[in-house]
This record gives structure tokens, C-alpha cells and sequence, in this order.
């Protein structure tokens, strides 16, 4: 079997599997990714409109309430410029806002094209090769650990986001560059020095854990039964595989052996 580290993004370079890759895909039987609910927007947005509450306020919050006045206006001035009205996000959770503004001009328009990110993409490959799918985790799973984290971080690393502007250009585009590179250890550590941390170190340890560590850990969980099965190609966020809590590791740890491909 084989553990591939993905990039939740539509560009060419992302896209594009190394030689190694490829053939590793080519000759598995079973493709798993993080979650196969992306497939299905409909689907999706249907089983998260049973939780609302993991993307919109539903009570008397809104995004402004929680923020400050100095705050307040680098929200309003960063959203008018990307075209966003406030009034048509003020009940939505930071975390999905973030997630909008995050991205540069290029990627939104390769995704309003119908440009596929990387995990959907090998997913239908999959699927047209009549492949097995699999995933190891739902979008509410995703959504539900992400509302677990303080809203102060949050609040801050959306207006920290908004803050760069059109730098967030360069943030993706260092991360595309590290990533093409194999060099996603260093992807965290560029978040830590671009994005200041608005005196909330004990945010950010919270969204490693959570965000990372703990699906590290579930997510190689829901692998071992289908790796025992063998001709696997597992893809997974590129962030999920390094470090002593990352998914090779827990694997070695499990008693697998874990070569690089190439």
C-alpha cells in the first residue's frame, strides 16, 4: 500500500501526482481519502444543515458582535475588498469565513470553472477506474473539531488573514513551493511566522492538537483495516504525515514498515 500527502487545492502544480505517485495509484485497488463527502456537495451541505451550528451562529451572535472596534474595521475593509458584503456573512462562524478569505483570486476562479482540488480529483480518477473508495472521517467530523477550538483564536487568525491582504498570495504560493518541493514539515512553521499569533500561543497548540494530532490518530486508525487489506493508496493532507505524532509514524508504530516511494 501507499500513504501520499495531498494539498486541498486545484493548482496545476498541486495536481499534477509525481512519477512515484502515479504509479502507486495506478496500481491500487482501493483509493481512501480524508472524506468522501466532498463528492457530494448537495449531499454534504444537507448532512451539515443538521448541525448548523458548525457554520452559522444561531443564536442573537453575529461575526461583529465578537469583535472589536479596531477589529471591526479591518474585517469590513478586508471583505469589501474581496467584494464580500458584511451583512451576508454576519452569521457565519469565523472559521468558514476564514476559509473563503483565505484562498488567492486565481484558486476561487479555478474552483468556479469546475476545477476539482487534489483529493477530489484522485477521488473521481478512482472512482473512473472502478477503483474502491473509501474515506476515514466525515465533513462534520472536520467541522465539529474545528468548533472545539477557542473563538478568541478564531476571531483572530481571520482578522490576522484579512490583515494581509493580497500578501496571502505569497502565503499560498510558499506553500505550493514547499509542497512540490516534499518539504511540508516546513508548512507549519511558515503559518507560525506569517500569521502573528495575536497573543493566543495557547490557541494555536489547541488547533495542532485537535486539528492535527487527534486526527493524526483517528485517521490512521480507520487506515490499519483497509492497509490489512493491502493495495491501498491512502491520501491525506501533506500536514497530517510528519513529525513523531504524524500518521508514518503512528503506522511504524502500529508495526508497519514506512519507505519514501521515490
Amino acid at each position: 500500500s501507499f500513504l501520499f500527502g495531498t494539498m486541498h487545492m486545484t493548482d496545476p502544480r498541486v495536481t499534477a501526482l509525481p512519477p512515484a505517485a502515479r504509479a502507486a495509484f495506478d496500481v491500487s485497488s482501493t483509493v481512501v481519502i480524508e472524506t468522501t463527502d466532498v463528492l457530494d456537495q448537495g449531499k454534504m451541505m444537507a448532512a451539515l444543515a443538521q448541525k448548523p451550528e458548525l457554520m452559522m451562529f444561531t443564536d442573537q451572535t453575529t461575526l461583529l458582535s465578537l469583535l472589536s472596534p479596531e477589529d471591526r474595521k479591518v474585517v469590513e475593509e478586508g471583505l469589501a475588498a474581496r467584494g464580500i458584503a458584511v451583512a451576508s456573512v454576519a452569521k457565519m462562524k469565523p472559521w468558514m469565513l476564514a476559509s473563503m478569505v483565505a484562498l488567492p483570486a486565481c484558486e476561487f476562479a479555478r474552483k468556479a470553472a469546475g476545477a476539482p482540488v487534489l483529493d477530489v480529483k484522485l477521488a473521481k480518477e478512482a472512482e473512473a477506474a472502478g477503483k474502491s473508495l473509501r474515506g476515514l472521517e466525515t465533513a462534520a467530523d472536520q467541522l465539529g473539531a474545528m468548533a472545539t477550538l477557542p473563538m478568541e483564536f478564531h476571531i483572530r487568525g481571520l482578522v490576522e488573514t484579512l490583515k494581509l491582504g493580497d500578501r496571502v498570495d505569497d502565503v499560498i504560493e510558499s506553500m505550493i513551493s514547499l509542497y512540490v518541493k516534499g518539504e511540508v514539515g516546513m508548512i507549519w512553521p511558515l503559518f507560525r511566522v506569517v500569521l502573528p499569533n495575536g497573543g493566543v500561543e495557547d490557541g494555536y497548540t489547541a488547533f495542532e492538537e485537535v486539528m492535527v494530532t487527534a486526527r493524526n490518530k483517528t485517521m490512521a486508525a480507520e487506515a490499519e483495516p483497509i492497509l490489512a487489506e493491502g493495495g491501498a493508496f491512502v491520501a491525506v493532507g501533506a500536514l497530517h504525515l510528519p513529525g513523531k505524532e504524524g500518521i508514518i509514524e503512528l503506522l511504524r508504530k502500529a508495526g508497519y514498515t514506512v519507505t519514501p516511494a521515490s
